[in-house]
């Protein structure tokens, strides 16, 4: 990318083409995410500016330039991930990274890239379906351990508030197995899962796949080794900066589920939802 910043400095620039230069400059890690159209939008240029501007630089036209900057981002993001490093190990490895000053800005880059991606997996007949699952299902356990616990909790709490027999799994123990023991055809597993993919997890959705539930399973990629069991597979990125994992594109994932399901216009779920907010503001639960 240095090749990019040495053209930039080299040409002879005009007002509008120092305001674009400027923008791609502060966003090199995201800009191959951006359409001309909403480029142009951020700035406050035309489409034409930003066409110009590019064909400057060298490219034969827009598509050319963001496909670029978006092998870019990939490469970037791709190089700087493995995850079959333990904690320690990534955060020796980032630790000098951390401090280069532009932390936010890194920060922003990775969730937006995972936010991109992720939904970029997604489509409305997935989530149709996820939906449909759940509302048919009569008991629905939702399981998450260790980091993805806080996508577990947050899904149950939120689901509870539409639908009957939500049972929440956040501790990897017997009591794990001892919640999951009486779930059966009619019912459903969500399950958030991501490298390095703890034991208990396979268990869980062996225990649901013999009984006959239906398992969603929320993990950071369609050839995860827990997928041949799901009937449904989310993906969600969770690679971070530093040496956790970053959970904002699961939970994004799950308010859409959560969003889904409250748009259904089912009378049961608005009943259920006004009828508990009667109670917390009678007892003053907030």
């Amino acid at each position: 990318m240095e090749d990019l910043i040495a053209k930039i400095r080299v040409i002879q620039l005009t007002t509008i083409d120092s305001k674009i230069a400027e923008y791609i400059l502060d966003h090199l890690n995201t800009i191959g995410l951006f359409t001309s159209t909403a480029l142009a939008d951020a700035i406050g240029v035309s489409d034409t500016s930003i066409i110009r501007f590019v064909r400057k630089l060298g490219f034969k036209g827009y598509a050319e330039f963001r496909n670029e900057m978006a092998s870019r981002m990939a490469s970037y993001y791709d190089n700087s991930q493995d995850n079959s490093l333990l904690p320690g190990e990534k955060y020796a490895r980032t630790k000098e990274q951390l401090k280069n000053g532009n932390l936010i800005a890194d920060v922003v880059n990775y969730i937006l890239y995972n936010l991109e991606k992720s939904f970029a997996k997604m489509d409305e007949a997935t989530l149709e379906n996820v939906v449909r699952i759940i509302m048919q299902s009569d008991r629905k356990y939702i399981a998450g351990f260790r980091g993805t616990a806080s996508c577990a909790q947050y899904m149950a709490n939120r689901l509870v508030l539409l639908v009957p027999n939500v049972m929440a799994i956040l501790h990897a123990d017997a009591q794990a197995v001892e919640t999951m023991i009486d779930i059966r055809e009619g019912d459903c597993l969500i399950l958030y899962s991501f490298p390095r993919y703890s034991e208990i997890n396979y268990l869980l959705m062996d225990i649901a796949h013999k009984n006959g539930a239906k398992i969603i399973l929320i993990t950071d990629r369609l050839t995860s080794p827990l997928a041949s069991q799901a009937d449904v597979v989310l993906v969600a990125l969770v690679a971070g900066l530093g040496f956790t994992n970053s959970y904002v594109a699961p939970m994004s994932i799950s308010e859409v589920i959560l969003l889904a399901i409250s748009s259904q216009n089912n009378e049961q779920c608005s009943e259920r939802l006004h009828y508990m907010d009667r109670i917390m503001k009678e007892h003053r639960l907030y």
